[in-house]
């Protein structure tokens, strides 16, 4: 059987308190193998965000196989050099920075597109979900939400978002996909057989009484049932000190699956793998290697044609 797609696109931010570290970086791997990649464009970004805050974090990439098309999502936040996360969450933006392209070479400028509604205090780490029942997408993203009387004196804690999409250009109205009445950022999904997979930086461990600073895993029918339970939390706390910034991916040769956890603030993207994820068992692959700094960011399955475009274009040195 032909393999329909030969290598990967990895789309992601840097570490660091540099002036771009938050633009939007690629590299591509080397051939199937996504233990071993090649860096574009030097590390440089090849997209930069002007709008809106001026940085642009957690891009998740898609192909809409409706029209060809490939759109690329991010949080619009710079919190490089102040750090003001407490102003982020309360009075951030509502906005997600979107980039749109038909080869992966040429991109739309940045447009900041509206996604959040009037009472959240921040749109952070889009995710894109292709939903077969309603033929849209979902987009899924973390928010705080805040009564409108409240002075937001206080932060109030975050919780996941969907909102629906033909486009990319607009989106509907924001639901509450998840609250469990503490923090929770960074939902992503995988699809394994019948089982979709969520993952998110939860800030509960297996002690009710502990915050942690690690990813769950759960298991549920669809992204948007209320059937998900747990599998294990802090997956990857036996490699990790902590982690967040989820991105699942499957294999192409039937290698089983794969996950990126971003262990913030000191090495960056890690790279996990489980031939089968229903166990909530992820070994570190700490041989894998990845672009330095990577953070937070997704991977997209694409073509050899795509690959070999990509490097022409941009240049490409090995990680």
């Amino acid at each position: 059987m032909t393999r329909e797609h030969d290598a990967f696109l990895f789309v992601y931010f840097a570490n660091g308190d540099g002036p771009d570290v938050e633009q939007i970086r690629f590299a591509v791997s080397d051939g199937p193998d996504p233990t071993q990649w090649w860096v574009l464009a030097d590390g440089s970004p090849v997209l930069r965000s002007d709008v809106g805050e001026g940085g642009a974090r957690d891009p998740f990439v898609l192909r809409d196989r409706r029209t060809g098309r490939f759109h690329l999502l991010a949080t619009d936040l710079r919190a490089v050099p102040d750090g003001d996360w407490a102003r982020a969450v309360r009075h951030g933006s509502r906005s997600l920075v979107v980039w749109h392209s038909d080869d992966f070479v040429h991109w739309s400028e940045p447009q900041l597109t509206p996604i959040a509604p009037p009472n959240a205090g921040n749109a952070w780490a889009p995710k894109a979900v292709w939903d077969d029942g309603e033929q849209r997408w979902l987009v899924f993203f973390a928010a705080a939400l805040y009564a409108e009387e409240d002075s937001r004196e206080s932060a109030t804690h975050q919780r996941i978002l969907v909102a629906r999409t033909d486009d990319f250009t607009s989106f509907g109205p924001a639901e509450v996909a998840l609250d469990r009445g503490h923090d929770v950022i960074d939902a992503a999904y995988l699809q394994a057989g019948d089982a979709w997979y969520r993952f998110s930086a939860d800030s509960l461990s297996d002690d009710p009484t502990i915050r942690s600073q690690h990813v769950s895993q759960e298991v549920g029918s669809d992204p948007t049932a209320g059937d998900f339970t747990l599998v294990a939390n802090e997956i990857d706390a036996h490699a990790l000190r902590r982690g967040e910034g989820p991105a699942p991916f499957s294999g192409l040769d039937g290698d089983g699956h794969y996950l990126l956890v971003d262990e913030f603030e000191l090495r960056g993207y890690q790279l996990f793998h489980a031939q089968d994820p229903s166990t909530g068992s992820w070994r570190h692959l700490a041989d894998a290697r990845l672009p330095p700094g990577a953070r937070h960011g997704s991977v997209l399955p694409i073509t050899a044609a795509e690959r070999d475009r990509l490097i022409t274009t941009f240049g490409a040195t090995r990680a």
